[in-house]
C-alpha cells in the first residue's frame, strides 16, 4: 500500500474514532469577521481563520488551545487621509478556551466557549513608488506595471504593532457528520484585545469541522 493511501486511511480512522477514545478534540474553520465599536471606525469586514485542539476532560467539557488570524482592512477614507496607497491591518491570537456543550437532539449539540490569551495587532502602510530606467519585463504577476521603462510598485513605508492580553466569549452549534465523531460547526464569538491606543473588538462568524 502506498504512503498516500496509508495517510488517507490514518486520517479517516482518526476522524471516525469516538471522542472518548481519542482523548483530544481538534477544530479548523473559516468565515467572515466583523469589527465592532471603535475598531469599526478604521476597519471594515474581512475574514477569519482558526485552528485548534486540546484534551477532553469529562463528557461535554473540553479544553481548547486555538490560533486565530483575523483581517483588519483599513477603510479607504482613512487611507486617503493618510496619503498612502494602501494600509493593511491584521490580528493574530493564541488563546486557551473552555468548551461546555450539551446535546439538543440526535446528532446535534450546542456549546459555549470562552477564554483568554495573547493578541497581536499589526498595521502596515504602503506607498506606490516609481523607478526609472528599468528594462520592461512581464512584471504583472508581481503586482507591478512597467510602462516606457518606468516601473510602479508598492513598498512598505511604516508599520506599527501592539501586543496585549484579551478575552473571548461565544457559542455555537454542531451537527454530526454521518456515524463519525466529526461535526460541522457554526460559531459566533466576541473577542476583545486591550491593544494600545485603541482596543480591538471583533465578532468572527466561523464555519468548520470539529472532531
Amino acid at each position: 500500500m502506498s504512503t498516500r493511501r496509508y495517510t488517507i486511511l490514518f486520517i479517516y480512522r482518526l476522524l471516525t474514532l469516538p471522542s472518548s477514545a481519542q482523548g483530544f478534540n481538534f477544530n479548523i474553520g473559516v468565515g467572515p469577521g466583523f469589527p465592532l465599536s471603535r475598531t469599526s471606525d478604521f476597519a471594515h469586514t474581512s475574514y477569519n481563520f482558526v485552528v485548534g485542539g486540546g484534551p477532553n476532560l469529562i463528557p461535554h467539557v473540553k479544553l481548547n488551545a486555538e490560533f486565530m488570524f483575523h483581517g483588519l482592512p483599513v477603510r479607504d477614507n482613512i487611507i486617503h487621509q493618510l496619503g498612502f496607497s494602501n494600509v493593511k491591518g491584521r490580528l493574530y491570537s493564541l488563546t486557551g478556551n473552555v468548551i461546555v456543550g450539551s446535546s439538543i437532539g440526535a446528532g446535534k449539540n450546542a456549546y459555549l466557549i470562552g477564554g483568554g490569551g495573547w493578541y497581536r495587532r499589526t498595521i502596515e502602510a504602503k506607498q506606490t513608488v516609481l523607478r526609472v530606467g528599468e528594462i520592461c519585463e512581464p512584471w504583472w504577476w508581481w503586482d507591478a506595471q512597467c510602462v516606457n521603462g518606468i516601473i510602479t510598485s508598492e513598498v512598505t513605508v511604516g508599520s506599527r504593532t501592539s501586543s496585549a492580553g484579551g478575552f473571548n466569549l461565544g457559542g455555537g452549534l454542531m451537527f454530526q457528520l454521518g456515524e463519525s465523531s466529526s461535526n460541522f460547526y457554526a460559531e459566533v464569538r466576541y473577542h476583545r484585545a486591550f491593544t494600545r491606543n485603541v482596543e480591538t473588538n471583533i465578532l468572527p462568524l466561523t464555519f468548520g469541522i470539529r472532531w
